[in-house]
């Protein structure tokens, strides 16, 4: 018990490097407050060195130094060395708080919710090692999840603000929309066809998107990417039995980089090699003419005619194997060069394999994989039945990585015929790859 003559015991008196590490266990929210205390109190936190907010931070968040490895490009921008501890925590408080409470800057907490995606910590490629789960991904799932800001109405006129909606809503895949009530089923549904009307669009595939889901400057067209997702998924769960149960790895972990089965190597660092599953959807190409060129259900494109009870979609999971070869071994695929002033530690992999349905029908895959210029991975393949001659049809599909290298959500994209002539068929995919040894059915609605 003190007296009057003698000072009250004060956490100011212990040594700073105590008060670091009690503090290392407090919330930021706390330490900003307690920082307000005095002038000694408001030293303790922001003078000094990194070490108190890297222990904070790592409190709470993945150690980005473990993701260094994974990243495709602009490794100068984010090394080691170089990255602020207190600058990266208090920019995810300032979205958190953005997203939680205020309609402002907006697309600033959008952009740091999305770099903590790829700042996650990869999944361990070592298979004895005890697996951790993400704390960006954990933290972000909440987020999303407490504030539903990806529900909200994005203005059509912001390109910007929808593809960072967009980006995530694809990184989630319908995972915060379970169908569990009749409100959630209507906007699932309402959804459905915006997705399809997208898809489907065939003016959505031309030159200056390279016939696939991007945009003229090359980068991932998101919103496409997101429409091509929700057209498989929502197919997927209104068809009976072991099609609901047979999806491709869904949710935020799912896009951890290396979290598909192995295994890897240098050479493959895309985990090309070994056995895939792959969903195709597709319209009947007189439901397709007639929705793109037609005044059925007062169109062309109109949204009712997906309203329509009578119409039908067929898809399609197919069995692919693949292994890498070198681009002198590919037959009929001519890849793209890569952008010469694209600086990246992944080379362009190359590959063939062959891909069966259920009728036991086999085709010719020939592919590759590359690095786009924006960090994301892109896959590209050809395939073709029967013997491959000048005037084979070749189809041709172009998809994007869901998250980190070798990401077990895997591949959505689109495909066409490799003439890509108006008028040609269209609709999306999805590629995930599955352990060596599954056995799962092979199955075909139409």
């Amino acid at each position: 018990m003190t007296t009057a003559s003698e000072p009250a015991a004060s956490i100011l008196s212990v040594p700073p490097e105590l008060i670091h590490h009690i503090l290392a266990s407090c919330s930021p929210t706390d330490i900003a407050t307690f920082s307000k205390v005095c002038r000694i109190s408001y030293d303790l936190v922001y003078s000094g060195d990194q070490f108190l907010w890297r222990e904070l931070f790592l409190q709470h968040y993945d150690d980005p130094r473990k993701a260094i490895l994974t990243l495709a490009i602009d490794e100068a921008a984010f090394s080691a060395e170089s990255f602020n501890w207190k600058n990266e925590l208090q920019r995810r408080t300032e979205a958190e708080i953005i997203v939680r409470q205020t309609p402002h800057d907006r697309r600033r907490a959008l952009e740091i919710l999305i770099s903590a995606t790829i700042q996650a910590l990869p999944a361990s490629r070592n298979l004895e090692e005890q697996e951790r789960p993400s704390y960006n991904l954990q933290w972000l799932d909440r987020v999303l999840r407490e504030t539903h800001i990806l529900s909200q109405i994005v203005p059509q006129n912001d390109s910007e603000m929808i593809q960072l909606y967009s980006r995530l809503r694809a990184y989630i895949s319908l995972t915060h929309d379970p169908s569990t009530n009749e409100e959630s089923r209507q906007a699932v549904a309402a959804r459905r066809i915006e997705s399809r009307c997208f898809v489907y669009d065939i003016r959505n595939y031309k030159h200056i998107t390279y016939w696939g889901p991007f945009l003229t400057n090359g980068s991932v067209n998101w919103q496409h990417i997101e429409h091509l997702a929700n057209v498989v998924l929502t197919n997927l769960r209104e068809l009976p039995g072991l099609w609901a149960a047979t999806v491709p790895p869904l949710g935020l972990e799912n896009t951890r980089a290396f979290s598909a089965p192995g295994p890897y190597s240098d050479t493959d660092w895309a985990g090309v090699e070994g056995t895939w599953r792959r969903y195709v959807c597709f319209m009947d190409y007189r439901d397709l003419f007639t929705f793109n060129y037609s005044n059925v259900a007062h169109g062309p494109r109109n949204p009712e005619f997906f309203r329509d009870s009578r119409f039908r979609e067929a898809t399609r999971l197919i069995e692919i194997k693949l292994q890498l070869v070198t681009q002198s071994q590919l037959r009929f695929h001519d890849p793209a060069p890569d952008s010469e002033n694209l600086k990246t530690r992944y080379p362009t992999l190359f590959f063939c394999g062959t891909s069966r349905g259920i009728s036991g029908n086999e085709a010719k895959i020939e592919g590759n994989v590359s690095i786009g210029i924006d960090g994301t991975v892109r896959w590209t393949f050809v395939s073709a039945y029967g013997a491959v001659h000048h005037s084979s049809t070749l189809w041709c599909s172009k998809g994007v990585q869901l998250g980190g290298i070798a990401s077990a959500a895997g591949i959505v994209g689109s495909w066409s015929t490799s003439m890509h002539e108006q008028g040609d068929p269209v609709g999306p995919f999805w590629l995930w790859k599955v352990p060596h040894a599954h056995s799962g059915p092979l199955m075909d609605f139409t």
